[in-house]
């Protein structure tokens, strides 16, 4: 029995310019996404800083579903409803859909298998695991410690989601959404463009995710601080962490160049709350 795990924030883009468009706004290359397949994208602003990052769904020809895991799928529908001016696409949220975490599948990686009311495909993490985002007609009740080992899966998997609170702040390179395909280099122009093909044709990003673990019991939120020693000057953010057994957590974070080791890292405000650098992911995944 599939476990409840949140409500599914997706943003739905249909119609006969559907792709097109999509493909002209994010940085993936959704002209490359096959019918039932899906891939990781994102939505940069013009400075090349990520405004959200989710899994594209192209369930349709010509309809796709953009699923925010921390994001809000309202604030984002409406930002992008002001792109489409002559283009026939209609965005919108679509409404009454849930997460929940399956039986893992022999569904090819990168593609989507219909189920009832929804859709089923695996994502990366430490063990193999399938998620199934469908509307249900009956409330369900969500899981909370299936969650929190799903969230746990995410970070193990190197996922950079980003919690609206976090829009616009860090650069494609800075979350990694090369690493993972993420960010084009060849699909033409869209918004940030020349930021990301700088950054990576010149350097000079100086900011990198990480995966950190923490000995407080705990977990960070979205956009907590993290500190070079504790007390010290800032080193970076937290995207977004899960506790982990027996103690502590483990969490995503964007840190800065100052030390590649994380030797004395702290979370601010949360005194002997020190962190261990574990991978650097930009580097490869784990």
């Amino acid at each position: 029995m599939p476990k409840s795990l949140a409500k599914a924030e997706i943003v739905e883009i249909r119609g006969e310019d559907a792709v097109a468009f999509a493909h002209a706004q994010f940085c993936n290359d959704v002209l490359a996404l096959s019918e039932l397949n899906w891939q990781i994208g994102a939505w940069l602003d013009a400075q090349g800083r990520a405004r959200c990052v989710f899994v594209l769904l192209r369930v349709e020809a010509n309809r796709l579903l953009a699923w925010l895991p921390m994001g809000s799928a309202a604030t984002v529908a409406a930002d992008l409803q002001r792109f489409v001016l002559r283009a026939k696409v209609k965005v919108s949220v679509a409404q009454g859909f849930h997460l929940a975490e399956d039986e893992p599948t022999q569904i090819e990686n990168g593609q989507v298998a219909e189920s009832p009311e929804g859709w089923r495909f695996n994502l990366p993490g430490p063990a193999p695991r399938s998620v199934r985002v469908a509307r249900h007609v009956e409330p369900q009740t969500l899981d909370a410690g299936a969650l929190e080992a799903w969230r746990l899966a995410n970070v193990m998997a190197g996922l950079p989601w980003l919690h609206e609170s976090l829009a616009c702040q860090f650069t494609a390179q800075a979350l990694g959404l090369d690493r993972l395909g993420a960010a084009s280099l060849d699909k033409g122009c869209y918004p940030g463009q020349e930021i990301v093909a700088r950054l990576h044709f010149r350097g000079g990003n100086k900011r990198h995710c990480v995966r950190v673990k923490g000995d407080c019991d705990t977990p960070p939120q979205p956009g907590d601080s993290v500190l070079e020693t504790e007390g010290g000057a800032q080193a970076g953010t937290i995207l977004y962490a899960a506790s982990c057994q027996p103690t502590g957590f483990l969490a995503l974070a964007v840190l800065s160049n100052t030390d590649q080791t994380g030797a004395g890292l702290h979370l601010e405000g949360k005194p002997g709350a020190s962190l261990t650098l574990q991978s650097l992911l930009d580097a490869g995944l784990p």
